[in-house]
């Protein structure tokens, strides 16, 4: 019984030792900023949906989740990456971040408009920035 017991608790220990990150591990490798409060003021377009009102409308929503953008060499590498697959004009990436799920939502937007957001896990955000890294 005791081999057992001894076998069981090594066979934990390398299930720790060699385990994936944890998602939220990527976060503190990544360029980031919290969001401001100047990323919550509304441009005045009539040409695109305003992507201060997009994050406003998510921080009404969600209150408890706090969101940040990605910046410097991590968002120039998602850009690359991301339009490896498919070529949007993007200038502007905001992680928001749900702990509670594996898939966290990333909006896109290019000059202050909202292009779109995709649900996505981090390990997928991190690939996409591997892949613009390579470029």
């Amino acid at each position: 019984m005791r081999i057992i017991l001894i076998l069981f608790t090594y066979f934990l220990y390398i299930a720790f030792v060699l385990g994936d990150k944890i998602p939220a591990g990527y976060v503190a490798t990544w360029d980031t900023t919290p969001l401001s409060q100047k990323d919550y003021e509304m441009n005045d377009s009539e040409s695109c949906q305003s992507f201060a009102g997009i994050l406003k409308q998510g921080k009404k929503e969600q209150p408890h989740i706090t969101a940040f953008k990605i910046i410097n060499d991590s968002l120039n590498n998602f850009i690359k990456g991301y339009n490896n697959k498919e070529q949007i004009n993007i200038d502007t990436v905001v992680i928001w971040p749900n702990f509670e799920q594996n898939d966290w939502y990333v909006l896109m937007g290019y000059q202050n408009c909202f292009v779109r957001w995709i649900e996505i896990i981090p390990d997928n955000i991190q690939s996409i920035m591997d892949e613009g890294k390579k470029l």
